[in-house]
């Protein structure tokens, strides 16, 4: 049985149990749980529907697995792990894209935060610079005015420092920390309070410099002693605030945001461009190869470009009018020599193929009656129209019985069941052919398909040891069988009458425990080449119906 016959009746008993004309056991199984995608008990063994849902009547047939042979359930898989979950297809060009806008915008913050930072600092040095100057200015032009208490003096003093935008305070102390110039002239003469959590940060030649928080801004303290021959008769303090650096700073970061924002469009434009520049005749050779997988060896690649992707799709081009010539080859080689040898002399290209090889398999000839006559009364062109209809019915039969087409000679026709292709039932596959050929030709005879001439063909069977290889000189080979097998097959043919199939005993002892057949044995005769007549008998048909259930009762 085919396997179009496993699938109309896939739960017959009958159909399992014969062993000639069904699959074993194990295919069957196999072909169940491909199908159904888990194994199907059958039968007897499968429980009835009313058990299946009282849960009784447990399965105790062979297939079952005892309980230390059982997996545990951490074991078994769970749902999710069966489950089968398909993954996100991301186009080349996206992922292109993704990947450069990535570095843009990395690029750009490591050099946005590298450049905000030196900035910082270097406003920073700016203002600490400035302040230093300030407050030398100051102790260098106090120690008189100080000690002489020139108020007036020393306000002005602190005035003009107190004049930058940038000074949150400015002021004079004695050595009682009583404040004597001061910016806010209503602190003068008032003691001084040190200013809390101040943070250092350096000591220049006993100026000191520290940040605290002012309200709610950053500012720098500065402090240094004023002196008078080397004595310490005071101090200057000024407080400068960094509200300047981190308006400059907020300033530049929007600059920086504006640029990052348009060069990170810049930056998927262009990426994009490039990404679809690479991508798309990724793309087109991919719709190539797949032209290629449905056999249109026509297609090309349209090469524009002069880099290495130009320089593959030039190279899948010479590829598909490669394989399109191979293709030509095949199909015009194909016309002069059957599908099997060129498969076998594409497959072999080491010559392995043109070795000789004994092989058993079965010769068919089949002739035409009366074809001498048949051509001397007909138009040559009404001739080569008959053989040629002739030949392709034949070879139709002949290839669909799984026989290999050796040649024509004349009006004759030469066949081999069992080689190249090997066949452990050439014998039976063989009459099976030469009863199909005679009902077709039967058929066209009594319908009148080829007009009003009129023929019958005579066939001749025989099987046995034949040498087959490939024969000829380096200019022209041809696979064939020869033999003395092959010789008998011949004679066979010549003996044959119309309308008969004569095989050999060989033929015939390779197929007698086929039931349906029905042959009459012709005796011996004697055969042209042979010292001992042969044995022939003469197929008269083949019962169908009587073989399958014969094979269904030996089953």
């Amino acid at each position: 049985m085919t396997a179009d016959n496993i699938e109309d009746k896939p739960h017959s008993r009958e159909a399992l149990q014969h062993p000639d004309t069904q699959v074993k056991s194990s295919d069957f199984k196999a072909y169940l749980v491909k199908r159904h995608g888990r194994d199907r008990r059958s039968g007897k063994d499968r429980r009835s529907g009313r058990d299946r849902r009282i849960g009784k009547g447990r399965y105790t047939g062979p297939e079952q697995r005892s309980g230390k042979d059982r997996r545990s359930g951490k074991d078994r898989r769970s749902g999710q792990e069966r489950r089968v979950i398909p993954k996100v297809r991301i186009p080349i060009f996206l992922k292109l894209a993704t990947l450069s806008t990535v570095l843009i915008l990395l690029v750009i913050s490591i050099i946005s935060y590298s450049v905000l930072r030196k900035q910082r600092e270097q406003y920073l040095d700016q203002l600490i610079n400035l302040g230093e100057s300030m407050v030398r200015i100051a102790a260098n032009n106090a120690p008189e005015k100080l000690l002489g208490e020139e108020e007036l003096a020393l306000f002005q003093l602190i005035n003009d420092i107190a004049e930058n935008e940038q000074v949150i305070y400015a002021l004079i102390i004695d050595q009682k920390n009583i404040i004597r110039a001061h910016s806010s002239i209503d602190k003068v003469n008032t003691a001084y309070l040190p200013q809390k959590k101040v943070s250092p940060l350096k000591e220049i030649n006993g100026l000191k410099i520290g940040s605290f928080v002012w309200g709610r801004q950053e500012a720098l303290l500065f402090e240094k002693p004023i002196t008078y021959q080397k004595l310490k008769v005071g101090e200057v303090h000024l407080a400068l605030s960094q509200q300047r650096i981190f308006e400059s700073i907020h300033d530049a970061k929007i600059f920086i945001l504006m640029l990052t924002v348009f060069m990170t469009l810049l930056g998927i434009v262009l990426s994009l461009a490039l990404s679809m520049y690479f991508s798309r005749p990724i793309k087109r050779l991919g719709e190539s190869i797949k032209a290629l997988t449905m056999e249109d060896f026509d297609y090309r690649v349209d090469v524009k470009r002069n880099d290495e992707l130009g320089d593959l799709g030039l190279a899948f081009n010479r590829m598909a009018e490669d394989l399109a010539l191979k293709e030509k080859i095949k199909d015009s080689f194909g016309q002069y020599v059957t599908p099997e040898i060129v498969d076998l002399i594409l497959e072999n290209p080491d010559n392995q193929w043109m070795k000789g090889l004994k092989v058993e398999a079965t010769v068919l000839f089949v002739d035409i009656r009366g074809f001498t006559t048949l051509a001397e009364e007909k138009e040559p062109e009404a001739i080569v129209e008959l053989l040629n209809d002739h030949f392709s019915r034949v070879t139709d039969i002949i290839i669909r019985h799984g026989g290999h087409l050796n040649k024509f000679v004349g009006d004759a026709v030469m066949a081999v069941f069992g080689t190249p292709a090997s066949n452990p039932q050439h014998a039976e596959a063989a009459v099976r052919a030469a009863l199909d050929i005679q009902k077709e030709i039967a058929r066209i005879d009594r319908e009148k398909e080829i007009g009003d001439i009129s023929f019958q063909i005579g066939i001749g069977v025989n099987s046995g040891e034949i040498l087959a290889g490939n024969l000829g000189s380096p200019k022209r080979m041809e696979y064939t069988v020869i033999g003395d097998n092959v010789n008998v097959a011949s004679r066979l043919t010549s003996l044959a009458k119309a309308g008969e199939i004569l095989i050999s005993k060989q033929t015939y002892e390779s197929m007698k425990n086929i039931n349906g057949l029905r042959v009459t044995e012709r005796g011996k005769v004697p055969v042209k080449g042979k010292k001992v007549e042969i044995t022939i008998f003469n197929v008269l048909s083949w019962d169908e119906k009587q073989d399958g259930e014969s094979s269904r009762h030996t089953a």
